[in-house]
């Protein structure tokens, strides 16, 4: 039975023998071949690179100005009046909390109670 040294030694010589039998010319062409594609610049990369980085910076400018807030024109002649009606509206909604704690004494009673302590 062959063992695994046995067959590698025979596939080197059949290797060897059809390198023998190769022509000088066909093994010319294929030096001058292997040869010739090391030397060549590989430009399918580097554009590949550049287009990629260029999508990837059209894609962030495109999320950063949807993230931005947007704001609208005031003309210069309404903006006063618009400032203080934009002013005036945000004073409604706002509610201090000193207000808060003055309109409901019943926050008082409660932190001075035993009541309390059952929260702790």
């Amino acid at each position: 039975m062959n063992t695994p040294s046995d067959f590698d030694h025979d596939l080197r010589q059949l290797h060897a023998a059809s390198l023998g039998a190769v022509s000088p010319q066909t093994l010319a062409r294929l030096r001058s071949a292997r040869h010739g594609t090391a030397t060549r610049p590989r430009h399918g990369r580097t554009f590949a690179w550049l287009g990629a980085t260029a999508c990837t910076a059209v894609l962030a400018v495109v999320v950063a100005t949807q993230l931005l807030p947007t704001y609208r024109a005031v003309p210069a002649t309404s903006q006063p009046a618009t400032i203080a009606a934009q002013a005036s509206d945000d004073a409604g909604d706002f509610v201090s909390t000193a207000d808060v704690l003055d309109q409901n004494p019943d926050l008082y009673v409660w932190l001075g109670s035993d009541a309390s302590l059952a929260m702790e």
